[in-house]
């Protein structure tokens, strides 16, 4: 990154407000980056910017509705106004509601791609000549296991983070001439408060003894509680997030931890079916409920 006026970084966060965004922004505060950080939740965001304050970093609040692309822009234009500059960008925001794919509507499907793909596509395009400018930047995007291991009830996460993945590797390409060098960070099972949001969502169908997916619920429930055990946690996330900001060269894909990517290997090397089956058993539905 190229020297200016003001050379100390400055990185925008979003999703800030918990989880893999608020230890990334405490990560990268740590490392000596100004952040931006960015979710709806205004009072969790003010509580990370003091803690971080607290520890002599800097850090700027913007609640920002991902899913309203007035917003998303209001959130670049804020971050450039406060630091005439932006180094990273950090597509975090995301979530995936606990349905099955009939029990959501078009409307629905939507928010979760505005959300968890779009905005990030709005940010890297709208800083795009800003990075340009100052001679290069990185732009971290946070995918999931999903993309490469099946799971239902996620459908529309997983498709998200798909789209996450594809559009990257498109824009790597597009974005070379000029030192703007973008990155995938998959994180395999990460303890985070998403769980308890997701369970809390989908809690009025748990009780409906007329949802075909009860079975299924219940097995996923299982898995999860098991994956809980092994789960990495945020900062785990938030520093391979440094990594990938601060290295030289970094990687094109970071798996967190390692034993992700062999997952992601294992089960992409099956056959379609035969990697069903066995997911089918971990997930106690189907034949082999």
């Amino acid at each position: 990154m190229s020297e200016n006026e003001n050379p100390v970084p400055v990185a925008i966060v979003t999703g800030a407000s918990s989880g893999i965004g608020e230890a990334t922004a405490k990560c990268l505060a740590k490392a000596g980056y100004s952040v931006v950080v960015a979710a709806r939740r205004a009072e969790l965001l003010d509580r990370l910017v003091a803690e971080i304050r607290a520890q002599g970093g800097t850090a700027l609040s913007v609640p920002t509705d991902l899913s309203d692309a007035e917003q998303t822009s209001a959130l670049v234009k804020t971050a450039l106004d406060s630091f005439g500059r932006v180094d990273v960008l950090v597509n975090n925001a995301g979530y995936s509601p606990p349905y099955a794919l009939e029990q959501m509507d078009r409307d629905a499907m939507r928010h979760v791609l505005d959300v968890n793909l779009l905005s990030g596509m709005q940010l890297i395009a709208e800083l795009t000549p800003t990075m340009r400018e100052q001679g290069g930047g990185r732009i971290i995007n946070i995918s999931s296991l999903t993309r490469y291991v099946g799971a239902p009830m996620v459908a529309s996460y997983a498709a998200s983070k798909g789209g996450m993945e594809a559009m990257t590797a498109c824009m790597r390409l597009e974005l070379s001439s000029w030192n703007i060098k973008l990155v995938v960070i998959v994180p395999g099972f990460v303890d985070t408060p998403i769980l308890e949001t997701s369970r809390a969502a989908g809690q009025h169908l748990q009780s409906d003894p007329s949802n075909p997916y009860l079975k299924l619920a219940a097995g996923l429930e299982s898995f999860a509680n098991e994956q809980l055990k092994s789960a990495i946690s945020s900062q785990d996330v938030g520093r391979a997030v440094v990594q990938a900001a601060t290295s030289p060269s970094p990687k094109t894909r970071y798996f967190v931890p390692k034993g992700a990517r062999t997952a992601a290997r294992m089960f992409g090397a099956l056959p379609d079916l035969m990697a069903d089956r066995l997911l089918l058993k971990m997930y106690k539905w189907g034949p082999w409920a």
